[in-house]
């Protein structure tokens, strides 16, 4: 696996960074995958991005730059093995060899969705040896409690019950699946227990909010001829006191035993002897062993009852560890999906801004999530103007990103129309609105640029007015426009115009910007980003970018980020 070694510094040790992701950014800010403590980076300053089976750098617009091999990065370089990357004080190394790890006692850093896991199954089977070893304990402990069977000393009773729950012990650590287990078990109860038919079911879960069903999960039977799984039939005071009060059942004789008189099929069936015992795991019962002899009264004693149980004990870590392993493995499953959804988002943002004369142009996006709902692109025009978008997805996480992605699909199919503005988003309301939910919604601010007359066509289709300040400090807020896309049919939307001077900036942004809140639950606001704009605006984009998200992180604090942030910068230079 490639990695990026931080080489070590006077107050840090040497540290790894895994390249899982098709994107990896550096820098000072908290939000980049890789922050390096170096006042002489920029907040956000490079990035490594994934392109085929080979790794890119750029920088992302930093002060002081990037260099790779003592060359100052102006463009996308690729990356090849033992590569030397210095950004400010820091140097980083590329290695695409598992065998620069870092010296022993130094740090290793793993992004968030490449955390080691243990193997599942070493995991379950240590916790597996853990409680056989306790119940094997505490049978020892009560090795006088398990009383002989007829004929038989207290020690070869003991010696009995020892093996018996041993053999038990190996099934609970063999990786066997659930149906597996259970006809082992079974297979264990038969070879402890005069039994003639032995059934093993679990509570199954009917989904949310729904009652828990008994199921059969294994038969077994002496006569070789065992019933079919779908047609086992329990008393109901055998499963009312095994299920919901989690204690034994032991009857002689069930013909005659009061507890059974409303089930016919024990009359009709003849059985006599029965027991059930549950599957219990810390008071929580899983499920019963049942087993019953329709030939003898008093076929089954205490001591049967008490193996009987104690095989049910250990039986039940089992079960309980297949449903974690379940569980675990489920968990994993939408993990390495919501790593590809965002691996697939991420390639729908522009990897990095047109060259458009006399402008500097940035755009960023991180989602509070693994996936967002944020959108923002920048695409060049058959007439030589510049489409400038940015839109927000009511709601977050993947049903955002979903719509998210159609928004991006809508505005690209547009882009090569030659309907004006106002069609264009009128177009795209109209898709919105005819293929999504009544409750989903996008406010969206579509612009096009024209870099030969300076001037801005835009649509505030319902967002954030984007603030224009200019080089004087004045501002201008973006605000026409129209409902945002998807609400109605047919909107109606009005175009504005805004002059770009030189020495103006745009700063277009999602509510992740001036809605963020601080601990005291107080939000960051439209006033305290038209402040930092125009204290900066005298600087390039990717600065006015990173004093954005420096007032962003100074204020927020310790407080929970409660939504995405995107921000698109577009300032006219002013040497043109």
């Amino acid at each position: 696996m490639p990695r990026l070694i931080v080489r070590a510094t006077p107050s840090h040790a040497d540290s790894i960074v895994e390249l899982t992701r098709l994107r990896t950014t550096i820098g000072r800010s908290a939000r980049n995958d890789l922050c390096v403590e170096d006042p002489f980076t920029s907040r956000l300053h490079a990035e490594v991005r994934r392109q085929g089976d080979n790794f890119w750098l750029s920088d992302l617009g930093s002060a002081n730059g990037t260099y790779l091999n003592g060359q100052r990065v102006a463009a996308p370089l690729q990356l090849r093995d033992r590569d030397r990357i210095r950004l400010g004080e820091t140097e980083i190394e590329y290695s695409e060899r598992a065998d620069t790890a870092p010296a022993s006692g130094r740090t290793s850093i793993l992004l968030s969705d490449s955390q080691p896991m243990a193997a599942p199954e070493a995991t379950i089977v240590a916790q597996a040896r853990n409680s056989a070893s306790n119940v094997l304990s505490s049978i020892d402990a009560s090795r006088t409690q398990i009383a002989p069977a007829p004929g038989r000393t207290a020690a070869a009773a003991q010696d009995d019950s020892l093996a018996i729950i041993s053999r038990v012990s190996l099934t609970l650590l063999s990786p066997l699946s659930l149906d597996e287990t259970m006809e082992n078990v079974l297979d264990c109860v038969f070879s402890a227990i005069a039994a003639d038919r032995a059934y093993a079911l679990l509570l199954e879960s009917a989904g949310p909010g729904g009652e828990s069903t008994l199921v059969c999960k294994a038969i077994k039977s002496r006569s070789g001829a065992p019933t079919s799984l779908d047609q086992v039939e329990i008393s109901r005071s055998i499963t009312e006191q095994v299920l919901r009060q989690g204690t034994s059942v032991l009857t002689s004789d069930a013909q005659h035993d009061p507890r059974f008189q409303e089930h016919r099929s024990i009359a009709l069936s003849g059985i006599r002897s029965v027991m059930a015992v549950p599957f219990s795991v810390e008071g929580r019962v899983l499920g019963m062993i049942y087993v019953d002899s329709p030939f003898a009264t008093n076929r089954f004693t205490e001591r049967d009852l008490q193996l009987l149980t104690l095989i049910a004990g250990v039986a039940a870590i089992r079960i309980e560890n297949v449903h974690l392993l379940e569980v675990q493995a489920e968990k994993k499953r939408l993990a390495d999906e919501l790593v590809l959804a965002s691996e697939i988002q991420l390639r729908l943002h522009p990897a990095s801004a047109p060259p458009i004369q006399n402008y500097d142009l940035i755009g960023v996006s991180f989602p509070c999530h693994e996936v967002g709902g944020d959108y923002y692109d920048f695409i060049a025009k058959r007439d030589g103007r510049f489409i400038v978008a940015l839109g927000d997805v009511s709601g977050k996480g993947t049903a955002a990103a979903l719509l998210m992605s159609s928004v991006h699909a809508s505005v690209r199919a547009q882009a090569t129309t030659r309907l004006s503005a106002a069609e264009i988003v009128s177009e795209i309301n109209q898709y919105i609105y005819d293929n999504t939910p009544s409750n989903r919604y996008v406010t969206l601010f579509y612009s096009e640029l024209d870099a030969r007359t300076n001037e801005l066509t835009y649509i505030n289709a319902g967002h954030n007015a984007p603030i224009l300040v200019r080089a004087t400090g004045e501002v201008t807020r973006l605000d026409i426009g129209g409902f945002p896309v998807g609400i109605t049919p047919f909107g109606d939307y009005r175009e504005g115009w805004a002059q770009i001077n030189k020495g103006d900036v745009l700063v277009i942004y999602s509510d992740g910007a001036s809605e963020s809140l601080d601990e005291q639950g107080e939000e960051f606001g439209e006033a305290r980003l038209i402040e930092i704009v125009q204290k900066h605006r005298h600087r390039t984009a990717a600065g006015i970018r990173d004093r954005i998200d420096e007032a962003l992180t100074q204020f927020v604090g310790k407080a929970k980020t409660v939504d995405d942030l995107t921000l698109v910068i577009v300032k006219r230079k002013t040497d043109d």
